[in-house]
C-alpha cells in the first residue's frame, strides 16, 4: 500500500494540502457531488479525490474519473465505451494483478451492480503489500460516455475494514454524478474546511 500512496504523491501538486472536513461536496473538475464524514481528511487533485478518517496507510476512500482511452500503468488492456460492467471489472482486475507490489490477491466477489442508477461492478479483494500487511478493498466501477468512474474503499484487513465499512456505504450512497438530471443537490459545498 505505500507504493500506491507514493504513486499518488507524484500527482499532488506542492501545494495542495490535507484539509478537514466533512458534509456535502461538489467536485467539479470530476462531475461528481459525495457526502464526506465529519473530522475525515480530504485531498482534491486533479486525477482524484481522497478520503481518509484515520490516515490513508490504514484506511481511505478514494474517487476517481478516469478518461477511458489513458493507458494503464500495468496492463495492456484497454476501455471501450461499449463495454460490459464485467468487462470492464477484468480490465481493473488484471491491472491489480498486473501490479508486482501487490501479493497474494484473493478475490472474494465480483459481480454486477447499480451506482446511483449506472451498470457497474462491484470486486472485493484482500492482498498483501510487500510488508506483508494485509489489506482489503471494495472497488465499484462503471463507464459513463468518455470517462470511467470508480468509487473504492481500502484498509488494512483487521480492525480498521470493519471499523468504517458502514460509514463507506454512506459515501458510496450518496456519489452521484453533476451531470445526471436531478441529482446535482440544490447547495454546491456545506463544509467545514481547515488546511492541516
Amino acid at each position: 500500500m505505500k507504493k500506491f500512496f507514493l504513486i499518488f504523491l507524484l500527482f499532488i501538486p506542492a501545494c495542495a494540502p490535507w484539509i478537514e472536513t466533512g458534509g456535502s461536496y461538489e467536485s467539479l473538475p470530476h462531475n461528481f457531488y459525495v457526502n464526506i464524514p465529519q473530522g475525515w481528511m480530504m485531498l482534491d487533485t486533479d486525477r482524484y479525490l481522497l478520503i481518509s478518517g484515520d490516515g490513508p496507510f490504514l484506511q481511505y476512500v478514494l474517487i476517481q474519473d478516469r478518461p477511458i482511452d489513458r493507458p494503464f500503468r500495468n496492463t495492456k488492456k484497454k476501455f471501450n465505451r461499449l463495454m460490459l460492467p464485467q468487462e470492464a471489472a477484468d480490465v481493473i482486475i488484471d491491472e491489480i494483478t498486473s501490479d508486482q507490489s501487490v501479493l497474494n490477491f484473493e478475490i472474494i466477489e465480483n459481480a454486477p451492480t447499480l451506482i446511483n442508477g449506472h451498470d457497474g461492478f462491484r470486486v472485493v479483494f484482500t492482498y498483501k503489500n510487500r510488508d506483508g500487511l494485509k489489506l482489503k478493498t471494495i472497488y465499484h466501477g462503471f463507464l459513463a460516455d468518455e470517462s470511467f468512474y470508480n468509487i473504492r474503499y481500502t484498509a488494512v484487513n483487521r480492525y480498521y475494514f470493519e471499523k468504517d465499512i458502514k460509514t463507506f456505504r454512506k459515501v458510496l450512497e450518496s456519489f452521484r454524478l453533476i451531470e445526471d438530471e436531478g441529482n446535482c443537490p440544490g447547495i454546491r459545498i456545506s463544509q467545514t474546511m481547515r488546511a492541516n
